[in-house]
């Protein structure tokens, strides 16, 4: 026989329990009775504020209901409080244009710079880190914005020279498909039949097709794309 439950109980929504009505939690703006039991709503709230919203609601499905600032502060654990009024004022002040987040992967903090991009080194008050609001980045040590940007200019310039470099090399250089050679070969004019001059290894320079091959079997042991194919010629 199922059990009635006394009209003044009620049962939680999240965790199933049968919880006295003053141990439940019911906001003052909702229509409806209470949802969760105190420490569920406390659970509730703190899930509310991980997923950094900055409006919670009411639970009960449908109801709009915001909880006030001072209700959040009665309800969620202090930790939970601390992190909500946290990330709430930093929030409005985020919205002040000289506002600016630190940068340090493990920080959460922000804070007003007044110095502008005059002031160009912006400090976290938390933790410490060091930012370049010109650049906004991490503050290159022992440079000046004029430093870091020559520098950058002509790291990419390197990089830049290197890739069309390895470009060449890749169109006037192969690698010897012999097994376990692996050596750089470099054809500078002359027919396609290559011999490597580390291991011996006779192969088409255009498919890389092995010469052995091509003595046994013709032109047909050429890849298909190779201009010597023999379906091609």
């Amino acid at each position: 026989q199922q059990q009635e439950i006394p009209t003044y109980s009620h049962e939680c929504m999240a965790c199933g329990h049968i919880q006295r009505l003053q141990d439940c939690t019911t906001l003052a703006k909702c229509s409806h009775g209470p949802v969760l039991c105190a420490q569920c709503f406390t659970a509730w709230i703190a899930a509310q504020v991980e997923e950094s919203k900055e409006k919670i609601r009411c639970p009960e499905a449908g109801c709009k209901t915001t909880l006030e600032h001072a209700e959040i502060k009665q309800y969620a654990s202090p930790a939970t409080f601390n992190q909500y009024d946290t990330y709430t004022t930093l929030s409005v002040l985020a919205r002040d244009p000289k506002f600016r987040w630190c940068l340090e992967p493990n920080c959460a903090s922000g804070q007003i710079h007044e110095g502008g991009l005059e002031e160009n080194i912006f400090t976290c008050i938390v933790c410490g880190f060091h930012v370049c609001v010109f650049h906004e980045r991490k503050w290159h040590e022992g440079e000046t914005c004029d430093d870091f940007d020559r520098r950058v200019e002509q790291e990419e310039e390197q990089r830049m020279q290197e890739a069309a470099s390895a470009k060449v090399i890749s169109m006037l250089t192969k690698t010897c498909p012999g097994e376990g050679c692996g050596w750089n070969i470099e054809k500078n004019g002359g027919c396609d039949h290559m011999t490597c001059t580390r291991c011996r290894y006779e192969f088409c320079w255009l498919c890389l097709a092995p010469y052995d091959s091509i003595r046994q079997d013709g032109n047909s042991a050429h890849r298909s794309g190779c201009q010597y194919y023999s379906g091609r010629i």
